[in-house]
C-alpha cells in the first residue's frame, strides 16, 4: 500500500519534472514553476497534484500550443519506459499524468496532434477516459475515427483507454448524451471491445452499456439481446454487469434478458419514519448535501423494503423536475429500527453545472419506501462559495 504523500513530496514532484523539462527547454523557470504549483495546490487535496501541474505548465511553456506540446512529448519519450506495462510505476504516472491533463485543457488548439499525444500516453496508462471528453464533445466523428483504429491495437492499455472514454455519463464531467444523438458509433466500437482478451476492457464495456441502456434504452437493449445469443461466459458477465442497475429498479426487460423470471412485487411497508433531517437547509452549490433518517418496523414478521430518495427542483424556465434515486433494498427483522446517513455531491440538479448556470433556489427532498412517500423537507441551494471545487 502506498504511503500518504506530503506537500513536500508534491513540491518535489514539481521540482523533478521542472528540472527534466528544463533540459529540453532551457528557458523553463523551475523555481517559478514549483512556486506556482504550490500556490495552485492551496486548499486542494493531494490527489489533485497532477491536475495542478498540468494547469501550471501552460504558464511556463511557449504560448503556441504546438511548440509547447512538442516539448512535452519529447519529455514523454524520455520518461516513458521502453516497453509499456499493464500498470505504470508511481514515478512514471506522476511524470506523465500532468501531460494528459494539459492536453485535455488546451489541446483543442491542435486537435489531431493532441489525439496523437493521447495515443502515446494511453499506451502507458497515463491518461484517463475523461481527459478526452472535450474532444468528443467538439468533434465526436474525428474521435470515433481514431478510436476505430485504436480498438484493434495490440496494446491493451490503449484499448482500455477507448473503452473508458465511451461512457455517456460521468459525475465529474459533462455527460455525452446531450452532444451525441445517435449512440451507434459507440455501439460499433463496443461491438469489437466486448470480445477483448483483457478483462479490464470488458468490464468497461459493461459500464458503457449500463449508461447506454439508461440513455438510449431501445438501442442498448437491442444490442445486449443480440450479444446474449453468442452463449459466451464472458458476454454473460458483461450483461449481468451492464444490467445490474436495471435489475435493482425492477426493469422487467432486464429480468427477462437475464432469465430472472418475473419482477418481484413489494407490498406496502409497515414502517414508520421516526427521524428525517439534513445538515442544513441552505446548501452552497459546491458543498456536500448530507441527510439522515431512521425507520422503525411495525411488523411482527420480516419484511423487505425498497428505499428511494427524490430531489425536486425548479428549472430557470419555471418547470419543476423531480428525480428519484435508489438508496437500498434490505430485509427488516420484526420491530427492527435502522438508521441511514447519506452524502450527495453534486446534487442531482447540479450535475450539468456549467459556466455559472445551475438550478439555484428552491429544492424539495422526499423519502420513498416501497413506492410511498413517507416524508420530506424543503431546502435551498445558494450561490457558490468563494472557493475551488475539489
Amino acid at each position: 500500500m502506498r504511503e500518504q504523500r506530503t506537500l513536500f513530496d508534491l513540491t518535489q514532484d514539481g521540482l523533478v519534472i521542472g528540472k527534466k523539462i528544463q533540459r529540453i527547454y532551457p528557458e523553463f523557470d523551475v523555481s517559478g514553476f514549483v512556486s506556482d504549483v504550490r500556490t495552485e495546490m492551496a486548499g486542494q487535496t493531494i490527489y489533485n497534484v497532477t491536475n495542478a501541474i498540468g494547469r501550471v505548465l501552460r504558464q511556463h511553456l511557449p504560448q503556441d500550443y504546438a511548440d509547447a506540446l512538442a516539448i512535452l512529448m519529447d519529455f514523454v519519450v524520455r520518461e516513458a519506459p521502453s516497453e509499456p506495462t499493464r500498470n505504470p510505476t508511481a514515478e512514471v504516472e506522476t511524470s506523465l499524468r500532468p501531460i494528459s491533463h494539459f492536453i485535455s485543457l488546451y489541446g483543442l488548439a491542435d486537435f489531431d496532434a493532441s489525439l496523437d499525444a493521447f495515443y502515446e500516453l494511453s499506451k502507458h496508462r497515463c491518461t484517463r477516459g475523461g481527459d478526452i471528453r472535450a474532444f468528443l464533445i467538439k468533434d465526436a466523428d474525428r474521435c470515433f475515427e481514431r478510436f476505430g483504429e485504436w480498438v484493434k491495437d495490440e496494446n491493451a492499455n490503449l484499448r482500455l483507454f477507448v473503452a473508458a472514454s465511451l461512457c455517456t455519463r460521468g459525475t465529474w464531467q459533462k455527460w455525452l448524451r446531450p452532444f451525441i444523438e445517435d449512440p451507434q458509433p459507440i455501439l460499433t466500437l463496443l461491438e469489437t471491445l466486448k470480445d477483448d482478451s483483457d478483462a479490464r476492457v470488458r468490464e468497461h464495456v459493461a459500464t458503457d452499456m449500463r449508461d447506454i441502456v439508461k440513455d438510449y434504452p431501445e438501442a442498448g437493449y437491442a444490442t445486449l439481446e443480440r450479444w446474449e445469443q453468442d452463449g459466451k461466459a464472458e458476454t454473460q458477465k458483461i450483461l449481468k454487469q451492464a444490467l445490474k442497475y436495471q435489475v435493482k429498479i425492477g426493469d422487467a426487460r432486464a429480468f427477462q434478458l437475464l432469465g430472472l423470471g418475473a419482477v418481484p412485487k413489494l407490498g406496502k411497508a409497515d414502517v414508520t419514519l421516526t427521524e428525517l433531517h439534513s445538515e442544513r437547509l441552505a446548501v452552497p452549490i459546491n458543498d456536500v448535501f448530507r441527510f439522515w433518517f431512521s425507520l422503525q418496523s411495525g411488523s411482527d414478521a420480516e419484511q423487505t423494503i425498497l428505499t428511494y430518495y427524490a430531489v425536486a427542483y425548479k428549472r430557470p424556465t419555471g418547470h419543476i423536475t423531480r428525480k428519484r434515486y435508489r438508496l437500498s433494498q434490505r430485509k427488516l427483522k420484526p420491530k427492527q429500527r435502522v438508521n441511514y446517513e447519506k452524502s450527495l455531491f453534486p446534487l442531482p440538479s447540479l450535475k450539468q453545472y456549467d459556466e455559472g448556470k445551475a438550478c439555484l433556489g428552491w429544492h424539495r427532498f422526499e423519502l420513498e419506501i416501497n413506492g410511498d412517500v413517507l416524508g420530506g423537507f424543503d431546502f435551498e441551494v445558494t450561490a457558490p462559495k468563494d472557493k475551488k471545487i475539489l
